[in-house]
C-alpha cells in the first residue's frame, strides 16, 4: 500500500498539493497522510486565543493551544478529503522547531513512500538569502518528493 504525505498548511495554496496527493492515493489505492508543522514562534506569536461559543458571544480560550487548534483543523481536514476523495486520510499537526526536520521524521516514522509539497515562487533575493523549505526538503529527502506549484510564476 502506497504512503503519500501531503505536507501543508492549509492554506490557499496549498489546495494543490492536497488535491495532487489525494488524486496519487486514489489512483494507488494506498494512504494519504497530512502534515502541519506549526514552528514554536507562531505558538507563543499567538497569545490568548479566542473563539466563538456556543450562543455566539467570545470566549477566551486559556487552556487550548495553537498546536491543539491546528491539530483539530487537521483532522476535520483530514475527515472532508476523505470524504471528497474516497480515500484513507490521517492528520496532524506537529511542533517543529526545524520544519524540514519534522517532516523528515514524519516520514520515517510512518513509512511514507513520496512526499508532495509546495513551492510558492519565492523572489531571487529570499531565495537566495533564507533558501526554501521545498528546495531544502528536496536536497535532504530519502525518498520521492514531488513538489506542487501552487502560485502562478510571476516573471
Amino acid at each position: 500500500m502506497l504512503r503519500v504525505l501531503a505536507a501543508t498548511d492549509f492554506s490557499e495554496d496549498g489546495r494543490a498539493v492536497v488535491d495532487f496527493a489525494a488524486n496519487l492515493v486514489r489512483q494507488s489505492g494506498g494512504k494519504m497522510y497530512l502534515l502541519h508543522a506549526v514552528e514554536p514562534c507562531m505558538m507563543d506569536a499567538a497569545g490568548c486565543l479566542t473563539m466563538e461559543g456556543e450562543r455566539g458571544e467570545e470566549q477566551k480560550m486559556h487552556h487550548v493551544t495553537l498546536l491543539e487548534l491546528t491539530n483539530e483543523r487537521a483532522h476535520r481536514a483530514a475527515e472532508k478529503i476523505s470524504k471528497k476523495w474516497d480515500i484513507p486520510i490521517y492528520g496532524k499537526a506537529e511542533e517543529a522547531d526545524d520544519v524540514v526536520e519534522c517532516i523528515h521524521q514524519f516520514c520515517e516514522r510512518h513509512h511514507i513512500d513520496i512526499l508532495v509539497i509546495g513551492n510558492r515562487h519565492h523572489s531571487l533575493l529570499s531565495s537566495i538569502l533564507l533558501g526554501s523549505t521545498a528546495a531544502k526538503l528536496v536536497r535532504t529527502a530519502n525518498i520521492p518528493v514531488t513538489v506542487v506549484p501552487c502560485t502562478p510564476f510571476h516573471r
